[in-house]
């Protein structure tokens, strides 16, 4: 009879203890996930912090946080918790006491470039005595960019140089009437209204004032993500962003105002990358930005119908001042070389050869500026 009754006993107790749990295991439970940045370079090592706060008295011996991440965030070290399919899918198990708070760092490398989000959390408590399952489901806006990591400044030198040349060659100097520099000697060419009477009456010959130039210097970069055949190689198009990326980040280093046009398409908006003349970290900063959010699987506007609306004489974006740097495809050189022919532009060729699974990919990179008269002599560099 005792033993009876103990058993009985136990077995209020055991139904008591899994009826509190059961509907009191989740009250005042919370969790977040969060980057500890909001940008990173691709390759970079990012932690994600876990916070699972139990603001009650019940303890939870153990719970289950769940949630998936694009599989391009790899979880570095010795992982046991993560599975990667289509996706990686992260398990980690957390044991709790009443009114504790759990903060955890994980480590994630960004292999890729691009925006990735954290938006669906799931906890997963299988009861005290571990034989039922219970779930809570929460929503968490956890999200990082990713920039595209700037390609070699050696590769890019030679192009570099380039543009600055061409860059030097089409810059406009201004005089800054603001900005005194010294006093010379009259010339037939100077105008009267810079005269310095002062001087002129002490030395008894025609002085001028002279003044500093201002000098304006830009440089769009035209970058070209469509693919001519029915296969995408993710490698070059990765590359092509990787390059316009340095350049922008050289041009930029030296004092030059950059702006992009490009028939990628951002991943929220679905329209073409544009992004406006600037200078300047915070500059940088919105074209790598800019280059993170281009999702190469959406349906992108072709290349030619692009610069054809660039190119025409009336567009605003074409001005006498600007250097343009284009990418193009060796199939596509012919029929380009007569859209920019008859614009009004000259041509520089440069060529970048890469390597990607034993086959050899050109990359042609054409520097433009605009011209006032005629189509000047073309230069070709191999």
């Amino acid at each position: 009879m005792n033993v009876l009754l103990m058993l009985l006993g136990v077995l209020i107790v055991y139904l008591a203890v899994k009826l509190v749990y059961r509907y009191n295991w989740n009250k005042n439970l919370t969790v977040s996930l969060e980057f500890d940045k909001k940008h990173v370079v691709k390759d970079d090592i990012v932690n994600i912090t876990e916070v699972v706060t139990n603001a009650k008295r019940l303890p939870l011996p153990c719970i289950n946080l769940k949630f998936q991440a694009a599989r391009e965030l790899l979880f570095t070290g010795s992982d046991t918790n993560s599975s990667v399919s289509d996706k990686t899918y992260r398990n980690d198990v957390f044991s709790l006491l009443s009114n504790q708070r759990i903060t955890r760092k994980v480590p994630v490398r960004c292999t890729r470039r691009g925006v990735y989000r954290i938006s669906g959390l799931e906890i997963v408590f299988s009861g005290l005595f571990m034989n039922e399952i219970n779930v809570l489901k929460t929503g968490n806006n956890c999200e990082i960019t990713v920039y595209p990591k700037p390609a070699d400044p050696t590769v890019l030198k030679p192009v570099n140089s380039r543009i600055s040349g061409e860059v030097e060659r089409k810059k406009y100097m201004l005089e800054d009437p603001f900005v005194f520099r010294g006093i010379r000697d009259y010339t037939g060419n100077d105008s009267l209204k810079n005269v310095n009477w002062k001087a002129t009456a002490r030395t008894g010959n025609l002085m001028v004032n002279e003044y500093d130039e201002s000098v304006s210097r830009n440089v769009c970069i035209l970058l070209n993500l469509e693919e001519d055949g029915v296969l995408r190689y993710d490698a070059v198009d990765e590359q092509a962003i990787s390059i316009a990326a340095g350049i922008s980040q050289m041009l930029i280093a030296c004092g030059i105002n950059v702006s992009m046009l490009s028939n990628g398409c951002d991943v929220d908006t679905k329209s073409p990358v544009v992004i406006n003349n600037g200078s300047g970290t915070g500059h940088l900063n919105n074209i790598n930005t800019a280059l993170a959010r281009i999702d190469t699987g959406i349906a992108m506007e072709e290349y030619s119908a692009m610069l054809e609306k660039i190119l025409e004489p009336d567009n605003m974006r074409i001005e006498s001042g600007y250097v343009y740097v284009l990418s193009l495809q060796a199939e596509e050189r012919n029929c380009r070389v007569l859209l920019i022919k008859s614009a009004g532009f000259r041509r520089i060729w440069y060529g970048l050869y890469h390597i990607f699974q034993e086959m050899i990919m050109d990359w042609n990179y054409v520097i433009l500026s605009r011209l006032d008269g005629k189509l000047s002599e073309e230069k070709q560099y191999e």
